[in-house]
């Protein structure tokens, strides 16, 4: 049961992570250069806990 959690909430963030990256696109875009990189760094976060959480799924398949 815990496998399945980790593996739907390493999905739910992998692709919230996308979101960011998409917000950092609109920021560059506008030209506000800070406000795109504290929001692509908030993005490469959440995808490195996406990627932690898929790990623990992994572990959790024995």
């Amino acid at each position: 049961m815990r496998r399945y959690f980790f593996e739907i909430l390493a999905l739910l963030l992998i692709g919230g992570s996308m979101f960011f990256f998409k917000e950092s696109i609109d920021y560059l875009a506008r030209r506000d250069y800070i406000a795109a990189l504290v929001v692509m760094i908030i993005g490469v976060s959440v995808i490195t806990v996406g990627k932690e959480m898929a790990r623990l799924a992994l572990v959790q398949r024995d």
